[in-house]
């Protein structure tokens, strides 16, 4: 993991997940805005930051459309796999860091 800071002076994100059955219908936005608006009314931090599969198209596409930009990604990454016997099984994956500027407006997610 050279070349890029994995220390973080603000809330990290990670693994958010919703069931199939409950996709697209505004869900995963709805609980990063909350998670945002903790961590900036409730904890007075300025930045979060999210790991996501870069693999994950729709959500990649849906923390840039929150204002979230990239910082680096990991192309060294593992990840569990569910398995069609129920078992997990490790495997590569590139994992995405990005970050927002909260509170800045159109400002802060263009250069926070």
């Amino acid at each position: 993991m050279d070349g890029y800071d994995t220390t973080f002076t603000a809330p990290l994100m990670s693994n958010l997940a919703i069931s199939r059955s409950y996709r697209r219908k505004g869900l995963a936005e709805s609980l990063v805005k909350a998670a945002e608006l903790i961590a900036q009314k409730e904890w007075g931090y300025d930045d979060v930051y999210l790991y996501v599969e870069k693999r994950n198209a729709p959500a990649v596409k849906l923390y840039k459309k929150l204002g979230y930009r990239t910082l680096w990604e990991d192309d060294s990454a593992t990840t569990l796999l569910p398995m069609k016997d129920g078992k997990v099984a490790n495997g590569k994956t590139t994992i995405v860091c990005m970050k927002k500027r909260l509170g800045g407006g159109l400002f802060g997610s263009l250069f926070g």
